[in-house]
């Protein structure tokens, strides 16, 4: 990617140095071969820009962790005023040849954080409770945290997560490792799961 930015860069320069070469050569035609060749400049320019904005916005695809338990692309819903909870999500690889057990999370972003996964609540709904047993990422396996499914919860917001914000926390494992993880806050508005009878008591509501 990075020797892609710098072709597109070096394209830029060239044309243009030759958009110069060209205004200062043939005063009497070249006006408009000038002005094509600038504007294809300021194009390519515009690339090399736009490439490098779009590689560090896909800097997510980079594994957070050292291993055994890595984190690629990890995402926590955007809120409102009106929401007290929200979950967050991304891809866990264990890149080790033991199961890894996740046993715990803890954040400073809300009054409460937990595991959490969806599951039947006896009346044929599926709903979202608290993941008592946590995690366990086999060997050399991937483990999904998605809207819908296994997630890390948070609950008791005081403020709105806006757009683009950084939410950080951290698992535990069974072994005594930790995984810290900063994601990052985006819109989405799927998976309005409603969560079992006993964890209502804390005003969760839906996410």
């Amino acid at each position: 990617m990075m020797k892609n930015h710098l072709s597109l860069a070096a394209l830029a320069a060239g044309l243009l140095l030759l958009t110069g070469c060209a205004a200062g050569g043939d005063q009497g035609g070249s006006g408009e071969t000038a002005s094509a060749a600038s504007e294809t400049a300021a194009s390519a320019a515009g690339s090399a820009s736009s490439s490098a904005e779009g590689s560090t916005a896909s800097g997510s695809d980079v594994a957070q962790g050292e291993g055994p338990l890595t984190m690629t692309d990890p995402w926590t819903k955007a809120t409102d005023e009106s929401m007290t909870m929200t979950g967050s999500f991304g891809t866990l690889t264990n890149t080790s040849d033991e199961p890894v057990h996740i046993t715990g999370v803890r954040s400073e972003t809300g009054s409460h954080v937990g595991l959490h996964r969806m599951q039947d609540d006896g009346s044929g709904q599926m709903s979202m409770t608290e993941a008592e047993d946590g995690f366990t990422v086999e060997p050399g396996a991937t483990f999904e945290l998605v809207p819908g499914g296994e997630h890390v919860m948070f609950m008791g917001l005081e403020e709105p997560i806006e757009p683009g914000e950084e939410v950080t926390y951290v698992l535990e494992t069974e072994d005594g490792d930790e995984l810290e993880v900063t994601s990052v806050a985006r819109e989405f508005a799927g998976a309005q799961e409603s969560y079992a009878p006993e964890e209502d008591g804390q005003g969760h509501g839906e996410h």
